[in-house]
C-alpha cells in the first residue's frame, strides 16, 4: 500500500470544513467561493489517490466501492431517518419508509430523493466517478482527454436540455469526472511537485484572487455554483474557478500540513459527510 502524502488528507480536512461551512448561513459572496471549489476539490482529491493499476478488473472495483462507500451510504441513509422524522415531529410511517427505499435507489442529492439526507449524492456519485475513469484508463488510454472533455460538455449541457436528473447523480459525475482525471495527471506526472516551487503562501494568495476576481464574473451567469444542483454558470468561467480554487486549497494544504486535525478529518471524509447534517 502507498504511504500517504501528508497535505492530501489536510486538502481534504479543508475541504471538508468548507462544506460543513456552506450548509450555514453565509452572505452570498462567501457561497460563491465556497461552492466554487468544496465539491471539485474532492473529486480532484479522489483522482489523486486512486490507482486503478491495483484492479485486474472493473469487478474487483465495484467490490471495493460497495464495502467502502455503498455500504455505509446505505447505513448513514439508515440513520439519517429516523433522526429526520423527531426532528420534524412526526411517526416512521410506510410513505416515509418508501421515500426512503426509493431515495437511495434513485440516488441524486434533492428533497425528492435523498430528502433524509441530502449530503450523502456525494457517494454513489464517486462510485460512478471512479468507475468511469477505470474504464478509460483501462481501455482509451490514447484518447482519454478526448473523452474527459467530451465529459466535460456533457455534464453542463445535460441537465438543461433534458431538465432532469440521472440516478446516482450520473450527470454530476461527468462533471466531476473532469476533476477526477485532473488530479489523477496531478499524481502520475507529480505536477504537485512543480506547484510546490512556488513559495505555497504566495501561491495560495495567487490562486484565491484568481478563485475571487472569475467568480465575481460568473456571478451575472449564475447567483452561485452549486454542484449538485447542476448549477454552474458560464462552462468556462466555472471550470477556470474550481481549478484556481482547488489549486488554492492545494497550496493552502501545503502550508498546514503538519496540522494533525486537519489530517484527521481529511481521514473522515465519509462520515463527516454522512454525519454533519443529520
Amino acid at each position: 500500500m502507498k504511504e500517504r502524502v501528508a497535505w492530501v488528507d489536510v486538502a481534504k480536512g479543508i475541504a471538508m470544513f468548507l462544506v460543513v461551512l456552506g450548509y450555514n448561513p453565509l452572505s452570498d459572496s462567501w457561497m460563491r467561493i465556497i461552492y466554487s471549489l468544496n465539491v471539485p476539490i474532492f473529486f480532484l482529491m479522489s483522482g489523486y489517490t486512486f490507482h486503478a493499476g491495483q484492479y485486474d478488473n472493473l469487478g474487483q472495483l465495484v467490490k471495493r466501492l460497495a464495502k467502502s462507500l455503498l455500504i455505509p451510504y446505505v447505513f448513514l441513509n439508515l440513520l439519517a431517518y429516523p433522526v429526520f422524522c423527531y426532528t420534524q415531529g412526526r411517526m416512521p410511517d410506510l410513505e416515509s419508509a418508501r421515500q426512503l427505499f426509493f431515495g437511495m435507489l434513485y440516488g441524486v442529492g434533492d428533497a425528492g430523493s435523498l430528502r433524509f439526507n441530502i449530503p450523502l449524492w456525494f457517494l454513489p456519485c464517486t462510485c460512478i466517478i471512479e468507475c468511469l475513469y477505470y474504464l478509460l484508463d483501462k481501455y482509451s488510454k490514447k484518447t482519454k482527454p478526448i473523452w474527459v472533455l467530451a465529459s466535460a460538455v456533457l455534464g453542463y449541457f445535460s441537465f438543461p436540455l433534458f431538465n432532469i436528473r440521472l440516478p446516482w447523480g450520473l450527470d454530476a459525475a461527468f462533471t466531476g469526472l473532469v476533476f477526477f482525471a485532473v488530479g489523477h495527471y496531478f499524481c502520475k506526472e507529480r505536477v504537485d511537485k512543480a506547484l510546490f516551487k512556488l513559495n505555497p503562501f504566495l501561491g495560495f494568495i495567487l490562486m484565491t484572487v484568481s478563485n475571487v476576481g472569475f467568480n465575481l464574473l460568473n456571478h451575472t451567469a449564475a447567483p452561485y455554483v452549486d454542484f449538485n444542483a447542476m448549477m454552474f454558470g458560464n462552462i468556462f468561467l466555472f471550470y477556470i474557478c474550481a481549478f484556481s480554487g482547488c489549486i488554492s486549497v492545494v497550496y493552502l494544504a501545503k502550508i498546514f500540513e503538519q496540522s494533525k486535525l486537519l489530517a484527521y478529518v481529511g481521514r473522515s471524509t465519509l462520515w463527516v459527510i454522512g454525519l454533519h447534517a443529520v
